[in-house]
């Protein structure tokens, strides 16, 4: 857009330079005809060897001269100059164009007129386009109109152009140059705005189409997430075991093994998560068909098992509550209460990203954990495994 701005703006300067160049047919304004009518006398002046030099008199009269300025100049050259000078002053009172004045000298005369004439144009628009008053054109051309026929018959073609221009209306549009050149500010300044204003909006669609592009992606993270989830529940629900995680089995054959130092008729010493795990085991197997039963667990391990179950809630270590009717299937939520929310958000990688799944759950953004969608697990070689994770947000 910038660059059609400059070619715009480019054209617009050509053609106000054209325009600013009166026609050669056009009627010039009376300040112009005078100065053409005395620089026609100069060259007249200079082709009768006895003209000075024009930078002498552009110096005296830096504003333009006339005919009358010229006679300061040249008065004392007798009746060499009053000849030029009555040959002219039939004339200056008229109005013509470009083309007049280029009748009224020989053309080698011309070539030296028009040069200087043209650059006076230029360096004064002012006059250039000055409107002609045809009142006042007319009143001339009436008044000398008797003198002209007395004394000279050959002015009669400069005589009959100028009738003809005002028999047609004299049609002067000397300050078009002017409107051409605020209607190409106004195009310009238009798109100007236009350039800025599709600125805008492209910069906006860029910052929405960025936003929708990440909803879209997280969109497409949490869908694959859960297909993942329910593949990994169908193969377990089909071949009732977890699928094999070959990267996790080769790490641990790597890592060597230590036997524990204790003597052979000592039993071993159980810890209390193994007895509070063997006491949920104790109360899932005495469960009856049909039975609910409520288990608070924690967070779940590198192999989606939950690591620590108990039918009692554990302040400091249960996070969710998992119900089952036949102890092997069962859902699981975050327990709805703010010392769990606490606890669980103070790592939530840890203990949130495992069994559960969200718009950006990794970086917590309230102070609650509300369940969106249970989770479900089931009892797989006495643990319970996370086959599809919860959906949570938070709020608060």
């Amino acid at each position: 857009m910038k660059r059609i701005t400059l070619i715009m703006a480019a054209i617009i300067c050509l053609a106000i330079s054209a325009m600013a160049q009166p026609n050669a047919d056009q009627p010039l304004s009376p300040a112009l005809w005078k100065q053409g009518i005395a620089t026609c006398a100069h060259y007249t002046a200079c082709d009768r060897r006895f003209g000075k030099k024009i930078e002498e008199i552009q110096a005296k009269f830096p504003q333009g001269y006339t005919l009358d300025n010229l006679n300061e100049i040249y008065g004392g050259q007798g009746r060499k100059w009053e000849k030029i000078y009555n040959e002219f002053k039939g004339k200056e009172g008229r109005n013509g164009s470009i083309n007049d004045l280029k009748e009224l000298v020989s053309p080698q005369i011309w070539n030296l007129v028009e040069p200087d004439f043209q650059a006076y144009i230029a360096e004064h628009p002012e006059v250039a386009n000055a409107v002609p008053d045809p009142e006042a054109t007319n009143a001339n051309e009436n008044g000398e109109a008797v003198q002209e026929e007395a004394n000279q018959g050959t002015d009669a073609p400069v005589a009959a152009s100028g009738e003809k221009a005002h028999e047609g209306g004299i049609s002067c549009n000397a300050n078009l140059p002017l409107w051409l050149g605020i209607l190409g500010s106004l195009l310009g300044l238009c798109a100007l705005l236009i350039s800025l204003s599709n600125r805008g909006k492209i910069k906006e669609m860029r910052r929405a189409f960025s936003r929708e592009l990440d909803r879209t992606n997280a969109n497409l993270q949490e869908f694959s997430t859960d297909a993942a989830n329910q593949m990994k529940a169908l193969s377990i629900r089909l071949t009732g075991k977890v699928p094999h995680d070959y990267d996790a089995e080769i790490e641990a054959a790597e890592q060597p093994v230590e036997m524990p130092n204790q003597e052979p008729d000592q039993e071993p010493i159980e810890e209390p998560d193994q007895i509070v795990e063997e006491a949920a085991l104790d109360a899932q197997e005495e469960l009856a068909e049909g039975e609910l039963l409520n288990l608070f667990t924690s967070k779940p391990d590198d192999n989606d098992d939950f690591t620590r179950v108990s039918d009692t809630f554990e302040p400091g270590n249960s996070i969710y509550v998992l119900t089952t009717f036949d102890g092997k299937h069962g859902k699981f939520e975050v327990i709805d209460k703010p010392e769990v929310h606490n606890f669980a958000l103070m790592m939530p990688a840890e203990n949130l990203i495992r069994a559960c799944s969200g718009n950006a759950i990794q970086i917590p953004s309230g102070s609650r954990i509300v369940t969106d969608r249970p989770g479900e697990a089931e009892f797989i070689n006495g643990k319970w495994h996370v086959v599809v994770k919860a959906i949570i947000h938070y709020e608060g």
